[in-house]
């Protein structure tokens, strides 16, 4: 029988404790679907206190198993946290302690965010690739001078130790371990569940992440978060620019040499991102969606949308809702 083991502490994003437990319980829930010997997989949440524990939002997790009563798993979930990391480290050296322990007895150790920290402290990081939330990329240097943080990854592994730089790339961690502990099958059928549009093969991703948000040039992360504000109205890039006080020519090139993206190709990703998520989770019409993320024109909407999803925005509907809550045979 596998077991899991979540870290709970105070701080800690509810999102990078319940998705891992939700997707590993599905994906349990499909296993013995196919084979009902099977033993179910065991997930503990464990604090160092063994109490109800408010996290992050004012949650209360009440099934709370006490960390010194766990001693072996077969993986360590460690949850992102909310702000600074390290009052919360601080407070808790024992769960630095307990997750060398569990290193040391072969466990696989997977921390989202600043999760990634408790990791770090124990000294397993030491001259290893790592990451953590952006934001956090100063402050995790100055603490941990031997790690070698990769800034421009969203993903890390060193031998049995997994790094995610934020919660959304904990999903495609997740799968990667369900592909280990049940099938490539049921990794596939989570995988459509939880994260359709993911479609590189698990070993791949680790390394292949490339943050459009995760640079240092700050005029063009004021030019982001702006686009990000603006999306949906009508403006010209020529405008965004002079804005910012440039001339088209430079804001296209400190764009693409920050960012990867032209300014176009970022606007049209962030628009059909959402309106992925309103074809999923909305019944607004085509056409509806089209306006509301920016696009004059439904026909021209539905080109650009085929041409970065490879499907048309009525098709993408389709497939996306068929998914939602189905178990294949």
């Amino acid at each position: 029988m596998k077991h899991i083991t979540v870290l709970v502490f105070p701080r800690a994003l509810g999102t990078s404790i319940t998705l891992p437990v939700e997707m590993f319980n599905a994906a349990d829930v499909m296993m013995r679907l196919k084979d009902p010997r099977r033993p179910p997989l065991k997930i503990d949440l464990a604090s160092v206190e063994g109490k109800p524990i408010e996290i992050t939002g004012g949650l209360v997790f009440q099934s709370i198993r006490k960390l010194s009563e766990i001693e072996s798993t077969d993986l360590v979930i460690i949850p992102a946290m909310w702000g600074n990391p390290m009052p919360v480290i601080n407070r808790y050296p024992m769960i630095t302690r307990w997750i060398l322990e569990q290193y040391k007895n072969n466990s696989l150790i997977c921390a989202t965010g600043t999760g990634c920290c408790f990791v770090a402290e124990t000294g397993l990081l030491d001259n290893k690739p790592a990451t953590t939330h952006w934001y956090y990329f100063d402050q995790f240097r100055k603490h941990y001078p031997k790690v070698k943080l990769e800034t421009k990854r969203f993903i890390t592994n060193a031998g049995n130790i997994y790094c995610a730089g934020r919660i959304n790339s904990i999903t495609n961690l997740i799968i990667h371990f369900i592909e280990r502990f049940y099938s490539n099958d049921i990794a596939r059928q989570i995988d459509r569940h939880f994260a359709h549009e993911i479609k590189q093969s698990y070993e791949s991703i680790f390394y292949s992440f490339d943050d459009h948000s995760v640079h240092h040039d700050e005029e063009i992360i004021q030019a982001q978060q702006w686009i990000l504000r603006n999306y949906s109205g009508s403006f010209t890039i020529q405008g965004v620019a002079s804005h910012f006080d440039m001339s088209l020519r430079t804001f296209n090139r400190r764009f693409k040499l920050a960012t990867g993206l032209t300014p176009m190709e970022y606007l049209q990703s962030i628009r059909i991102g959402t309106a992925k998520d309103l074809l999923k989770q909305s019944n607004l019409s085509v056409a509806d969606i089209s306006y509301k993320v920016g696009y004059s024109d439904p026909g021209y909407f539905s080109k650009q949308f085929k041409k970065q999803v490879s499907l048309n925005p009525k098709s993408y509907r389709r497939l996306v809702r068929s998914k939602l809550f189905s178990i294949d045979p």
